[in-house]
């Protein structure tokens, strides 16, 4: 019984975390190790793994081949860990001042300290752990936007959406729910509710949660536009969910490469090197000598941005670097140097809870300064200097820790940087710089500061949407969502310094809220190269010390180094949130990587809204005999560009034998850096846009295309047997000049892992065209035949597009329905209203009435071939088919007019049928009376004409109309004999009913030549054959039978002699064998067996006769008759170099015995 116990509860336990996720909000969870999961980005050139607890790299004791690689599939390895750090400054319970360190776990999990965070003495984790309930515990992936099987159930943080509780089933975007901007977006969150190394409690409504109190929410950006398809894009939000409020925080990153490896070399880390620029906020790796561990160059740079980090308004100094321009003094070492402060001296004092300053002068008693609840005194007549790093103005002149900075070596080499020199400042004393607004800068003031609101396109109201009518819009002025009390109703609180309260609403474009180059950001205050294993990762105070703002340290070059970047110091209250914008980016240089860098913060500051590509296409290959099959859908076409609407242009065909694309013909830019790709195909619409679009992109103009008009399949008849190729379908649009908006393509991207694993896009596929079995006979259609009754002079045709699909034995009818419309002339003609595909055996109706019925339309794919018709506008006469037949001379006939009669109210409709006049003597012949109108009656008359119907050959009635009236000649059918009528003979012909109905008018037309003197009317003898195009109709209908794809036994036994080795003899290597993924070795061999029948057993015997390798082949695909060896034994050995015997024995087909040789 204890058995059944144990299962059940194990059962229940396992399926306890989906029920609870699903119903508990984020803030009643914690981090767990065990929610440990594994994502990977992969969506432009950059490919990488990275954890669910902030940590990007592999982890070696489980991944060890995860390497960061860049260009993707290149086998050039990179990122071996890049970690986060959150490092606070705290006092922990016994009053002892700690430096605590919240980092990811690492590159060791179970931590061996050089590379990994703190553990416990049972390996449990004391570091940042994911958070559950934000992927799918089935798959154990990291969620990611583009694989739904990763996502959970429900998202624990969308709760509080009533209408839409958790989010079931859709994707948590950053731009949306269900809004997949980017090409690759990922999602987690973390905290440090596990790091319980230090006596503290950051909560004190939660004493379980231990290290910061601080979760992070990280999302990770990929797109594969050509502008940052180099960058890795990472959002961190950190939040403050206990109650401590941190008063001095640092944000850092660790990033310990692998410069110079691939996966054939052994490493390269001998000669790393790093580099920063704090005007861009950037640090960067590259390689002493630029060439790689099996000589590969360049190996280029990797570098790290910081594009958005806390701001500070409080220090008086400018931080981002931007006030150059305006009024101010420049920090120098003078601005910092100690000094005499005597009673009388001018000093400036901070109220730290506001930050608000008063000028005033030094008592002879001195001054107390209040900071965090402390109280420090300052004597008159005492050496005041500013201590770097201590959140406080010690020198009593307004600013606060100017003198940040960092000092290396001893006299008389001892170098200084300091983090502020040459930055603005304000004199607080003079009032220099009080009117310069870049100074201090903050998001909450009201003020454009930086001057880039455009009244153009951003003058769109306090709710950000235009058109909307909300107070602001078209006022000429900026919005900000920070307004005076009383501008919006129901607006209650405090307002803050400026006199301002909260809306909470984004106000408009560029003004506060929505500009994040307002915050006077602290940026990139720390740069440290350090030996990679010093100081370690559980090194709680070396860390803090590491990343110590300005602390710019780039000594210790060309070593096995790491790297250190930090953003500090900011506060963190209980509640608040602190946003990191990263960028992890590559160039093949600085150039390229400073361009990649300036084109990655463009796409930060525009948050992110790239102009959207069309929707990504969905590819199907169908590989064959030398040649493969690509078929993909048309959702693309129906992409609608949030700013351009319908713009979707063509598609873009690729091909390579290189999953990175690299044997493609490159197009670059003016710095010699690949751009884009020349595909094997292009496709576009007829639409007039043409040749290449005027914006540019890297300098480079895109190529729209030739108005080829759009198919949905395409065959590669270049492809060779044998041969692994990799192919993409793109989808791009056209841009909008008029907007300076340049074309943009969907991404092609494919990731091939060493163990062959292969992620890819839905419209990218690997193919491989092998020869077919013996006796193989492609898939067939018969003859498209017009089932009897019909009469159509038009076509239908197919082509096999997928042969895979063809059913056997299965009969088709395309059937038609009619109209009738008014055409030019105001004349009833009758025309094909739309057509239906039919499966004859079952009644499916596979196409249903389509409508599509011009020359070259592109009708759907259906059971592997697509239908084409080539049909007549409408019923008339076929002119190329209608002349005259003379009996007695070769003279001139009057040309003729053949259309459906009309006249006043009487209308005829033209039937599909073609005729033959023959002419006789009067009498021959006589017309039928016929009442054309009330007014008009035309009398039956004896005539020298006689009509017959060509397709049933049956006489046709008619009515006479002599307008051409000479005496004498009565009942003959003339024209012109007074230079100015014609006869006409109306045609009248039974109906479905057999009542006589008003068909076609035939009469004579003059001459254009001016020969009228040469023309002639109908004698004995004469005929006139009148034919008309005939339009599919309702009585029309075609029939045919498809053949699937077969073997013919006695087809094989006369092609055993085609069974053949390839390549023989083989030397050394050939060109389809896969990439060596070994450091050594000559890697994977490949023998190709072809035609081979499509069952058989391929014996190889060395040249004394022993066997070597007996292999049974069994094709399940009767298109493919090839078998890959690779060349070793049946003991698993490589064979040696020489020559070899085959025998293939295929049974009653017959057998085939050959020799190949092996070269060395």
């Amino acid at each position: 019984m204890r058995k059944y116990i144990v299962i059940f509860c194990t059962l229940v336990l396992l399926c306890l975390p989906a029920v609870l996720f699903g119903q508990v909000t984020v803030d009643e969870l914690h981090g767990d190790e065990l929610y440990s999961y594994r994502g990977w980005h992969s969506g432009n050139q950059l490919r990488t793994t990275f954890y669910n607890d902030g940590f990007v790299g592999h982890r070696n004791s489980i991944h060890p081949d995860d390497i960061g690689e860049w260009p993707i599939n290149s086998g050039h390895n990179y990122i071996n860990l890049i970690t986060y750090f959150l490092l606070a400054e705290v006092k922990d319970t016994d009053g002892i001042i700690r430096h605590i360190s919240s980092e990811s776990n690492g590159i060791h999990t179970g931590g061996n300290g050089d590379s990994s965070g703190d553990t416990r003495e049972d390996g449990s984790w004391q570091t940042n752990a994911p958070l559950p309930g934000f992927a799918n515990p089935e798959t154990q992936r990291v969620a990611m936007s583009h694989q739904t099987n990763s996502w959970p159930e429900t998202w624990p943080d969308k709760f509080e959406d009533t209408i839409d509780p958790g989010w079931p089933a859709s994707w948590n975007g950053y731009f949306g729910k269900n809004i997949l901007n980017a090409d690759q977006e990922s999602y987690y969150l973390f905290d440090d509710y596990q790091n319980d190394e230090f006596s503290f409690f950051p909560d004190t409504s939660d004493l379980e949660r231990r290290g910061l109190g601080l979760r992070g929410t990280v999302r990770g950006f990929q797109w594969s536009n050509v502008l940052v398809e180099d960058v890795l894009f990472q959002l961190v939000d950190i939040k403050n969910i206990g109650t401590y409020n941190h008063s001095k925080m640092v944000f850092g990153i660790v990033s310990g490469p692998v410069f110079g490896r691939s996966v054939q070399g052994n490493g390269d880390g001998s000669d790393d090197c790093a580099q920063f620029d704090l005007q861009r906020k950037l640090g960067w790796h590259f390689d002493g000598d630029d060439i790689g561990d099996t000589g590969w160059t360049p190996v280029g740079c990797q570098g790290f941005a910081y594009f958005e980090s806390p701001g500070n308004p409080y220090d008086g100094i400018d931080d981002d670097d931007d006030a150059l321009n305006g009024p101010g003094k420049v920090i120098s070492e003078e601005t910092f140097a100690a000094r005499v402060i005597s009673a009388g001296d001018p000093i400036v004092l901070i109220d730290y809870n506001t930050f608000e300053r008063t000028v005033t002068t030094m008592p002879t008693g001195g001054v107390d300064i209040i900071y965090l609840e402390n109280s420090y005194h300052y004597d008159a007549g005492a050496v005041f200097e500013e201590i770097e790093g201590n959140l406080i103005d010690d020198n009593l002149n307004g600013i606060i820790d100017e003198s940040n900075g960092y000092s290396y070596g001893t006299e008389p080499n001892l170098v200084t940087n300091y983090l502020f020199v040459g930055r603005k400042y304000i004199d607080y004393i003079t009032d220099d710089g009080k009117d310069n607004i870049l100074i201090d800068e903050r998001r909450d003031d009201g003020i454009d500061n930086n001057g880039d609101w455009n009244a153009a396109s951003d003058d769109v109201g306090l709710d950000g949407v235009a058109n909307s009518g909300d107070f602001g819009e078209g006022d000429g002025r900026p919005t900000s969502g920070w307004q005076p009390p009383g501008t919006v109703p129901g607006m209650t609180g405090r307002p803050n310094k400026f006199g301002l309260l909260d809306t909470y609403l984004p106000g408009e474009p560029h003004i506060d809220k929505t500009d994040i180059n307002e915050s006077d950001m602290i940026g990139l205050t720390a740069f440290n190269i350090y030996i990679w294993n010093n100081p370690t990762f559980t090194d709680d105070e070396g860390m803090w010390d590491g990343f110590t703002p300005g602390l710019l340290n780039d000594y210790g070059q060309l070593s096995d180094t790491d790297l250190m970047l930090g953003s500090g110091y900011f506060p963190l209250s209980n509640g608040s949130i602190e946003r990191f914008s990263l960028g992890i980016m590559f160039g093949i240089n600085t150039d390229d990587l400073f361009t990649n860098n300036d084109y990655a913060k463009k796409t930060y500051e525009e948050n992110y809204n790239f102009a959207k590509a069309p929707i990504i296409p969905t590819l199907d290959l169908i590989p064959g005999d030398n040649q493969v099959t690509l078929i993909w859908d048309n959702a693309a076409e129906f992409s609608d560009d949030p700013i351009s609407g319908l713009d979707f242009e063509g598609y873009r065909i690729y091909r390579s034998t290189d999953p990175g694309w690299n044997d493609m013909l490159p197009i670059t830019d003016g710095q010699g850096t690949t751009a884009y790709r020349k595909p094997l195909a292009q496709f576009d619409l007829d639409n007039g846009q043409i040749g290449y679009h005027p914006i540019h992109v890297r300098g480079v103009e895109f190529y729209l295309g030739d108005d080829t008009g759009i198919v949905h399949s395409f065959v590669d008849s270049t492809a060779r047997n044998g041969q692994t190729y990799y192919y993409a379908v793109t989808a791009y649009d056209h841009g909008d000049a008029a907007l300076g908006i340049a074309p943009s393509e969907c991404s092609k991207y494919i990731a091939i892992a060493l163990d062959g694993s292969v992620e890819k896009g839905r419209n990218v596929g690997i193919a491989k065209p092998e020869a077919p079995v013996l006796g193989f006979k492609e898939a067939n259609i018969s003859e498209l035949a017009l089932v009897e009754g019909g009469t159509a002079n038009g076509a239908v045709g197919y082509e096999i597009v997928n042969p895979t699909q063809i059913k056997d034995n299965v009969t088709y009818h395309v059937v038609f329905e009619d109209t009738i419309m008014t055409n030019a002339a105001s004349r009833l003609v009758v025309c094909t209203k739309n057509f239906s595909l039919l499966n004859a055996l079952t009644g499916e109706v596979l196409i249903d009435k389509s409508t599509d019925l011009a020359r070259g339309a592109e009708h759907p794919l259906t059971d592997g071939f697509v239908i084409k018709l080539i049909n007549a506008d409408t019923l008339k006469v076929h002119a190329d088919s209608t002349y005259w037949t003379n009996a007695s001379d070769d003279s001139l006939m009057y040309p003729i007019t053949f259309e459906p009669y009309r006249y006043s109210r009487t209308n005829g409709i033209g039937q599909a049928h073609d005729y033959l006049l023959e002419f006789g003597e009067v009498g021959i012949d006589t017309s039928l009376e016929l009442l054309v109108s009330a007014t008009r009656k035309l009398p039956p008359t004896p005539v020298n004409f006689t009509v017959k119907n060509l397709l049933t050959n049956d006489k046709v009635g008619f009515a006479f109309y002599e307008r051409d009236v000479i005496p004498g000649e009565e009942g003959k059918f003339t024209g012109f004999t007074d230079r100015t009528r014609t006869d006409e003979i109306i045609f009248l012909e039974p109906n479905e009913q057999d009542s006589l109905i008003i068909t076609w008018q035939l009469s004579l037309s003059a001459p254009t030549d001016g020969l009228d003197s040469l023309y002639r009317n109908g004698m004995p003898g004469d005929k006139l054959q009148i034919k008309t195009l005939k339009p599919f109709l309702s009585h029309d209908a075609f029939e045919f039978t498809t053949s699937a794809r077969t073997v013919d036994p006695n087809l094989a036994k006369g092609e055993i002699d085609k069974i053949k080795v390839v390549p023989n003899p083989y030397v050394v290597s050939n060109s389809w064998e896969p990439l060596n993924p070994y450091t050594t070795g000559r890697g994977p061999r490949e023998l190709h067996f072809i035609h081979l029948p499509q069952q058989c057993t391929i014996r190889i015997f060395n040249i004394r006769g022993q066997l070597v390798q007996e292999i049974d082949f069994n094709s399940p695909d009767v298109s493919d008759g090839t078998y890959v060896w690779d060349m070793l034994t049946k003991d698993l050995l490589d064979i040696s170099y020489g020559v070899y015997i085959y025998h293939v024995d295929a049974g009653d087909l017959g057998e085939k015995i050959g020799k190949f040789a092996v070269i060395k």
